[in-house]
């Protein structure tokens, strides 16, 4: 079942320029928002200083993560 706050999480990414086939956003627990984007891209989503993290949550999730190790 796919869960249209990744979906939406996932349009935040790509409206910030976090776009492509290794980028995605997967919902775990109906709280947590995995967020993966190419390990390059890691500082710039740094940059961010939480704005994104904050939208995120507004979607309905308590937690934002940056998963560091995807699985293939």
């Amino acid at each position: 079942m796919s869960d249209e706050r990744a979906t939406r999480a996932e349009r935040l990414l790509a409206a910030r320029g976090f776009a492509g086939a290794e980028v995605s956003v997967e919902g775990h627990e109906h709280e947590i928002a995995a967020v993966r984007v190419p390990a390059e891209a890691w500082e710039r989503l740094a940059e961010d200083e939480g704005a994104l993290a904050a939208e995120v949550k507004a979607l309905g999730f308590r937690y934002v993560a940056l998963d560091l190790a995807p699985a293939e």
